[in-house]
């Protein structure tokens, strides 16, 4: 027991080096040395775990916790006091960073500009001679090349779980009761699409000034929550077209309140009528659409598999093809998916708009058959993402509380 009570006694130094909030002080860092000890923290949710059981010796950091740079500095600080305190440095440290896409991964201008996840990387490699140093991000396959993701060759290792929201919106649904909800289709829908934002990012903005200016939106369920992060409108940037028909300050709501939402996390519900009955096809815009590097999935792309829905989303470049890798099957009778590997943004974008053009010209009728002909392919892409075990770092498989509802 004497090397867990020193440990003990160095995580408390290190906890006094941070403003810690009391509430939640025994959460900051978790200290691991039993097998019983184990097995109690995987009802918590702590910011860094440190596992000193025999042949472990393990750090991970969430960087996505309650507070990132906090978590920062305390990793910092509890590597520092080993190093004082004459004690092995860790074996493994892992960097956890899943709640989003690569928002942690600082970006290129004129010079490097670090993101937290790179910055605690680099202090981590400083602090330790022998540390296998890894990430796990949420990114897609393959998103590590690319540019943004320029220092991540310089973690020792890097594990994407792309699947982390998906998770998380299947842990939701079973909480609400939903999970044997399908979608209707011999109900006569009497619209092509349904649209649903809360988010308002410019694209979405764009998106639904495209299905106005075209009158696609006659065709169209829409919901307009306009809620920005803290329940506020804040864009980083201005609307394409400012002359569109649609004023995006305002709300259009179809059922949950704005207020519902955050107060009773329903992003992962949907209205019942208008998702699952009135209409046929699942249309929006992706949170992180045109990136030329982050390949970052959501709830916008999981709940028409769930609900076993046609889903026609917009995302990266090659979004189509990952999900196929996933083991979804496309919906090529109805979609001309040609758009999906075209890497100029702009064009990506106003080809995806003419393919949603085209679907709402073909009646309602000839639609609704097409989409019950591939029913079969429909709950086949049900089955499998309630299903299928979808590939999962091992460090995810053993610490699962650091994830977003991995521990269903």
């Amino acid at each position: 027991m004497k090397v867990p009570n020193i440990h003990q006694t160095l995580i408390n130094r290190v906890l006094e080096t941070g403003e810690i909030d009391e509430r939640y002080r025994t959460d900051d860092i978790l200290l691991i040395s039993t097998d019983n000890e184990y097995t109690t923290v995987m009802n918590e949710d702590p910011g860094i775990m440190i596992d000193i059981r025999p042949h472990k010796n393990i750090l991970i950091v969430s960087c996505n916790w309650r507070k990132t740079r906090l978590m920062t500095k305390l990793a910092e600080e509890y590597l520092i006091e080993l190093n004082k305190s004459s004690l092995p440095e860790p074996k493994e440290l892992y960097i956890i960073d899943l709640y989003e896409t690569n928002t942690g991964i600082g970006s290129y201008s004129n010079q490097a500009n670090l993101g937290y996840v790179e910055q605690l990387m680099y202090r981590c490699k400083e602090l330790t001679a022998n540390t296998t140093v890894s990430l796990v991000n949420p990114d897609g396959p393959d998103a590590w090349k690319t540019a943004s993701f320029r220092t991540v060759d310089q973690f020792d290792c890097y594990y994407s779980y792309p699947f982390s929201i998906l998770d998380r919106t299947k842990t939701k649904l079973k909480s609400f009761k939903e999970e044997n909800v399908t979608t209707d289709y011999k109900s006569s829908p009497s619209k092509h699409f349904i649209c649903m934002n809360a988010n308002p990012i410019v694209k979405r903005i764009d998106f639904v000034n495209y299905l106005h200016q075209d009158k696609v939106i006659d065709k169209c369920h829409l919901s307009w929550l306009a809620l920005g992060y803290n329940d506020n409108l804040v864009l980083d940037e201005k609307p394409d077209d400012e002359n569109a028909q649609f004023d995006y300050s305002k709300r259009l709501i179809l059922d949950y309140e704005p207020e519902d939402l955050r107060t009773n996390g329903n992003y992962e519900s949907v209205p019942s009528f208008h998702y699952l009955s009135d209409s046929l096809i699942d249309i929006g815009i992706e949170t992180n659409s045109e990136s030329i590097s982050a390949k970052f999935i959501t709830e916008k792309t999981w709940k028409p598999y769930l609900f076993g829905k046609v889903g026609f989303q917009y995302n990266y470049s090659g979004y189509y093809s990952d999900l196929e890798t996933f083991g979804f099957h496309l919906y090529d009778e109805i979609f001309d998916y040609t758009f999906d590997k075209l890497e100029n943004p702009k064009i990506r974008f106003k080809e995806y708009c003419k393919e949603i053009k085209r679907i709402s010209e073909i009646s309602i009728e000839e639609l609704t058959e097409k989409i019950i002909s591939i029913e079969r392919k429909i709950l086949s892409n049900r089955y499998h993402v309630w299903n299928y075990k979808f590939p999962m770092p091992t460090v995810l498989k053993e610490y699962p509380n650091l994830g977003i509802g991995l521990n269903d």
